[in-house]
């Protein structure tokens, strides 16, 4: 029998046992600094939801449907319950992220445009090195379907995109570099999960158990609505196969997206004994 520390540190039942990095076959895990920042972090504002203990695999009919409420969505900077969700959103990203600087990660913003030739490497770069390169915001916010950049100087209403105090590599940080850090790090990182359309969506399941259920609304559009519009919108068949300089990216909306997608599939599935007793009898019969 595993003790209760053993048991802690096991990875997600059903992550992919290895990865091929560069022609290298590479085991990925749990990075245990980042889940004792999580669960500190739950404690101390009251958030008792468990972690998803399953890597899901991804329900493809499921991301379809929400690429296209993606697309469908109206982007309503100014309406007051979106408003509230991403005001939500920022306050509690912002709050992760101190937790995060306590166990000493080094960020700095990367000096060229792809600092990792692989995504993965990002997630090494964290549990090797406790570094972490991120592209800074200032200059493009996304893209939209044609793929062009989409300048600061707008005057976004995104409230992603307000300055804070926090200095790296000598220039105040947007909040919205604040937000990547802070999912790459308790999203991606926390559990050795990968950038691919799978990947995506157990990180965003694991991330979104941190948030309260008004911040959860912004936090799906921003993750679960832009990376299935990516890996399954108008250009998800050639998306899915792309580098990150081919990748048409989703189109930045301020918008809620229906309160089931904040939900639906997030949490592990929960197996009811009965089922367990029946597949078991049937095992034993074939």
């Amino acid at each position: 029998m595993l003790s209760q520390q053993e048991e802690h540190n096991k990875p997600l039942q059903g992550l992919p046992d290895t990865v091929n990095i560069d022609g290298i076959e590479m085991t990925f895990g749990p990075y245990l600094p980042a889940r004792r920042a999580a669960e500190a972090y739950c404690r101390s504002v009251g958030i008792t939801l468990p972690f998803p203990k399953v890597y899901q695999k991804l329900n493809i009919s499921r991301a379809k449907q929400v690429a296209q409420l993606y697309d469908e969505m109206k982007h309503m900077p100014d309406d007051p319950v979106v408003i509230s969700s991403y005001k939500a959103l920022c306050d509690e990203t912002w709050a992760q992220w101190q937790f995060i600087k306590r166990t000493g990660l080094h960020v700095e913003f990367s000096p060229m445009e792809q600092p990792y030739a692989n995504p993965r490497k990002a997630i090494l770069d964290i549990s090797e090195n406790n570094h972490f390169y991120v592209n800074s915001t200032r200059g493009a916010f996304g893209s939209d379907e044609q793929g062009s950049a989409l300048a600061l100087e707008q005057d976004d209403p995104n409230p992603l995109l307000v300055l804070t105090d926090e200095i790296i590599s000598g220039q105040a940080a947007l909040l919205n570099d604040i937000f990547r850090i802070v999912h790459d790090f308790f999203g991606h990182a926390k559990e050795g999960l990968g950038f691919r359309a799978a990947g995506e969506d157990n990180a965003w399941r694991g991330h979104a158990t941190m948030y309260s259920p008004l911040a959860r609304r912004a936090l799906a559009t921003e993750l679960r609505g832009q990376n299935s519009w990516v890996n399954y919108g108008p250009y998800g068949a050639s998306n899915r196969k792309a580098g990150m300089d081919d990748t048409v990216f989703a189109p930045q909306k301020l918008g809620l997206l229906p309160e089931w997608v904040a939900w639906e599939g997030a949490a592990d599935e929960v197996v009811q004994p009965s089922a367990v007793s029946l597949i078991s009898c049937s095992e034993k019969v074939v």
